[in-house]
């Protein structure tokens, strides 16, 4: 999601906000005190501002594929990901809701490794298989989305596991149009791209909910020592 304008998103982003709170908090059992920390995907600072509220630093550098406003006013490193070079060796990379986008997670868990210190922790939240299962159950389509033994599998081959779990959020709307309002401003619809709402889809995913607008978002956490 272009955050640029995305004016909108900490308003309707409840299940991303949840899981952001939540790997806060997992994370503090584990450690608080850091030199350097490296947020992937900082977007509109969701996160962020739990990490400033939450956790001692000495730097902190925010990485997106854009910068977003709220990102100008700190050190950034902009590009995708799964293809820049990390700066420094970092004692956090923390992430939320951003791995799940990521096709080649056995590569990014490679290259994560070697830019942790010796001892650096690895924290982030990913959406996992059953998110938006009431939308794909329609469309046939959805993400990619890994289930949290395979998460497992990838990363424990290159990192410790302080703590793997897994929860569940369940946001309820009145009609179908608030829910596709939530979908457009949050960027996430678990869609691909060749199914096209139009007026007769529409009524059909209206019947489809059958009166029950709700949209389920399930993520695991993972808390992993170099």
């Amino acid at each position: 999601m272009k955050f640029k304008s995305a004016k909108f998103y900490d308003l309707y982003a409840k299940p991303q906000i949840y899981a952001a709170n939540a790997l806060m908090q997992t994370l503090k059992d584990y450690r608080q005190n850091f030199d350097d920390i490296y947020e992937i995907g900082a977007g509109s600072g969701v996160l962020t501002r739990l990490i400033m509220e939450n956790l001692s630093y000495e730097n902190l550098l925010l990485n997106d594929l854009y910068e977003s406003e709220f990102m100008s006013k700190f050190s950034t490193q902009i590009g995708d990901i799964t293809q820049l070079k990390i700066k420094n060796k970092q004692d956090l990379i923390i992430s939320s809701s951003v791995f799940q986008w990521i096709n080649a997670l056995e590569n990014l868990a490679d290259k994560l490794k070697f830019s942790l210190k010796s001892g650096g922790i690895l924290a982030f939240s990913i959406f996992i298989d059953g998110t938006l299962k009431e939308l794909s159950s329609f469309t046939n389509q959805s993400l990619e989305y890994k289930n949290l033994d395979q998460l497992k599998a990838i990363f424990s081959k290159n990192f410790e596991i302080l703590n793997a779990q897994e929860s569940q959020i369940k946001l309820k709307f009145n009609n179908l149009k608030e829910l596709l309002t939530h979908l457009k401003h949050t960027g996430v619809n678990n869609i691909k791209g060749e199914f096209k709402l139009t007026k007769s889809s529409y009524e059909a995913l209206n019947s489809h909910f059958n009166d029950d607008f709700s949209l389920s978002y399930k993520f695991a956490i993972l808390i992993l020592k170099n």
